[in-house]
């Protein structure tokens, strides 16, 4: 049966391989100080979905405070399941325990962003009932530029 529980430093192997297979390599030994940053954040939530023991998918969703809004908002930040396990209802039950904990901390909206490529990542939101509502702009800074 698949379970939804706070992701811990022994899930650093499944968390490293799931980071990896979204296109964010990441080595087991740098999954311990990720996690205990975003476990030390109290508007932060790293959550696992497990079944016979094994990490099948990953959440991460933080709480943040704004000047144009009265509630706090939730941003999903991370969403991935393991390849072998897509379609299957797992992404699902990670949104869902991510918008029960948004809506514990007093939110009124949550909000995901998506690479452009991910079609499949925004059918899969779409189903879910989240709404295109915008663009998102990135910029990366070079060392020691402007």
């Amino acid at each position: 049966m698949l379970r939804v529980r706070p992701a811990e430093r022994s899930d650093a192997d499944a968390l490293a391989r799931l980071s990896t297979q979204l296109g964010y390599p990441a080595l087991p030994a740098d999954m311990p100080a990720r996690l205990e940053r975003l476990s030390a954040d109290p508007n932060a939530r790293t959550l696992v979905a497990v079944e016979d023991g094994a990490v099948l998918g990953l959440i991460t969703t933080h709480v943040r405070y704004t000047m144009n809004h009265a509630a706090p908002l939730a941003q999903i930040t991370l969403l991935v399941v393991d390849e072998t396990r897509r379609g299957k209802g797992v992404g699902r039950e990670l949104v869902v325990a991510a918008e029960d904990w948004a809506r514990e901390c007093g939110c009124k909206r949550i909000v995901v962003t998506t690479a452009l490529q991910r079609a499949d990542a925004h059918a899969f939101y779409e189903k879910l009932a989240y709404a295109h509502t915008g663009r998102r702009y990135g910029k990366d800074f070079s060392p020691g530029g402007h």
